[in-house]
């Protein structure tokens, strides 16, 4: 299996910059790994790429075939545990392409693999950067030769040479198609979006940080990630033209493990602020709306207002609350204070980063509805009172049409707190 494959799989000179860096995170599976890199050997469509194979600490670093049509070399990090999220991260920094192709080292793309990607990426990128999950299929490799995978992989016939694919996620077929291939996709549709078949521009993965290295174990670092990117304004697609064979049935068909998978809906719920995934009976330090109060404070009882304001605005609401240093600010509210939803300073960039609703108050009022009601309802703006912004619209910088109504009314300077609270 030595040699050149018979196309055009490009060869880049020692200098030439590539286009593509394909990033596989990889422990301890040196058969597999060598058998994904001589699948990479076989790509048509004359793309330029390296690779980067990101060591989780194993045992022994992979050792990398001779003769390879592409630069390849291994990066490595100390065995702390399953690190994927940290080791593609290290992968990346050592890429250098201005594409970025995530491909798990037990999955094999087939030889038109990276072209499809590639030209997906491209067109799915409008100026707000882009993302691209590929179809991950399902096979057993049990049996079969290497010579026999690079056969199948290279486009002969599954059915001819008797193997029979495993079952494909129904979840995921009925995502991609409800949202037309992630054309429509919406908040929740974070989901549908699987690291080991991912691409995503260099610009728009620095700009959100990468994965977050704070997963250990397995689960959940790709939704986080696709979260982010989401709330960036990244745009995405599903493009079932690029095929990758994981070697093995899909999550569903292997045994269950309810431990691990509220692992991941624990970490999650920490940080996806949806109701999807943390229900509505909890506080999270994350919210789901984050408020920034810009009217005056005096950090004495004359603020009842704003107190009246804040406590109506959290009530019932995944929400908090944040009073920027502005001119003449003497502190927080009295009793606001005490509230682990109130801050004092500017939104945290973790929490920006994620936040899934941004709200600008700079009157107090009081709403006829939850603030959660009201975001709901679309973008909107009150002239010299409030505004609420998707936080990926405000990141795609797109103008403010006030799509959503609400119904409120201010509330007086000089209110009386035992009355308001009372209902006298």
């Amino acid at each position: 299996m030595s040699g050149r494959p018979p196309w055009d799989a490009p060869t880049l000179a020692p200098h030439d910059p590539p286009e593509v860096s394909v990033v596989v995170p990889y422990y301890d599976d040196p058969a597999t790994v060598d058998l994904l890199l001589r699948a990479l050997d076989q790509q048509v469509g004359g793309v330029r790429f390296e690779v980067i194979v990101a060591d989780d600490g194993s045992p022994a670093s992979p050792v990398i075939p001779d003769e390879l049509g592409f630069r390849c070399r291994v990066v490595g990090q100390p065995d702390l545990g399953f690190r994927a999220a940290a080791a593609r991260n290290l992968g990346a920094a050592a890429a250098t392409g201005e594409l970025l192709v995530f491909l798990d080292g037990d999955t094999l793309p087939t030889g038109d693999y990276l072209v499809r990607m590639v030209q997906a990426l491209r067109d799915t990128d409008r100026g707000h950067g882009g993302m691209v999950v590929a179809r991950r299929r399902h096979i057993d490799l049990a049996g079969l030769t290497p010579d026999t995978v690079l056969t199948l992989l290279a486009g002969a016939d599954l059915a001819a040479a008797g193997v029979t694919p495993l079952p494909e996620p129904a979840w995921l077929a009925d995502g991609y198609a409800r949202t037309d291939d992630l054309l429509h996709s919406g908040d929740d549709d974070f989901r549908l979006v699987i690291s080991a078949v991912l691409a995503i521009d260099r610009r728009s993965f620095t700009a959100i940080g990468g994965f977050d290295e704070n997963f250990v174990g397995y689960g959940g670092e790709d939704w986080d990630l696709a979260w982010r990117s989401w709330v960036a304004g990244v745009d995405r697609r599903y493009a079932p033209g690029a095929v990758a064979w994981h070697d093995g049935p899909d999550a569903g068909g292997r045994p269950a493990d309810p431990l691990a998978k509220n692992l991941e809906t624990i970490r999650l719920a920490r940080l996806v602020p949806l109701p999807s995934t943390r229900g509505s009976a909890l506080w999270h330090e994350i919210p789901q709306i984050a408020v920034r109060y810009l009217g005056p404070v005096t950090g004495t009882a004359a603020d009842a207002a704003v107190i009246a304001a804040a406590a109506g605005l959290l009530e019932g609401s995944d929400a908090a609350v944040w009073f920027p240093d502005v001119e003449g600010r003497q502190g927080l509210p009295p009793l606001l204070a005490d509230d682990p939803r109130v801050h004092a300073g500017e939104v945290p960039p973790h929490i920006a980063a994620r936040t899934r609703y941004l709200a600008e108050v700079r009157a107090p009022l009081q709403l006829t509805t939850t603030l959660q009601t009201a975001c709901a309802t679309g973008d909107l703006s009150i002239p010299d009172v409030m505004e609420l912004r998707h936080a990926r619209s405000v990141a795609r910088d797109e103008s403010l049409t006030s799509r959503g109504s609400v119904e409120y009314r201010l509330i007086d300077a000089d209110v009386s707190l035992e009355r308001w609270w009372a209902g006298w």
